[in-house]
């Protein structure tokens, strides 16, 4: 999708992709939920430590607040021949022209501080002497974007 947001001048488009999201991630944000759900079951009966049972039922809601901010925060936008890669805690900028390789890839041999995905397979995109690991919902878009192919 083509967006020209407030802050850009006109003639200038910035395109921003969605990450798409994969089962883990649902597990994720699931689980708190559940807990949540059970500590609220626990408090409306008859709870042994309310304390406890209320501290546990915020963590659960913090995390699974947190868990769904991730998941909307995470983007891939290209302008000015700048992709910059965002997630909720990080972000990193790469020179279209610095891409060295575009390839199919699944994110378990991934480190944490390459994957900016939201599912176990994507695009790996190798630039400079690193890599990173993105799964955007609209991968033909994207790659157009991008101005490359998957490379064999």
């Amino acid at each position: 999708m083509t967006v020209v947001p407030s802050g850009v001048p006109s003639g200038e488009s910035e395109q921003v992709f969605r990450s798409a999201i994969g089962w883990p991630i649902w597990v994720i944000m699931v689980t708190p939920g559940l807990v949540a759900f059970s500590m609220i079951l626990l408090l409306v009966g008859s709870p042994i430590y309310p304390a406890l049972v209320t501290t546990l039922l915020v963590v659960a809601l913090a995390l699974l607040a947190l868990h769904l901010w991730n998941v909307a925060g995470t983007t891939y936008r290209i302008r000015n021949g700048i992709l910059t890669v965002s997630t909720l805690f990080r972000r990193k900028r790469i020179a279209l022209p610095d891409i060295t390789a575009v390839k199919r890839y699944w994110s378990h041999s991934v480190g944490f501080r390459e994957n900016f995905g939201l599912r176990s397979n994507g695009i790996l995109i190798t630039h400079a002497n690193s890599r990173i690991f993105v799964s955007p919902k609209d991968e033909q878009n994207f790659l157009a974007a991008l101005g490359r192919r998957i490379d064999k």
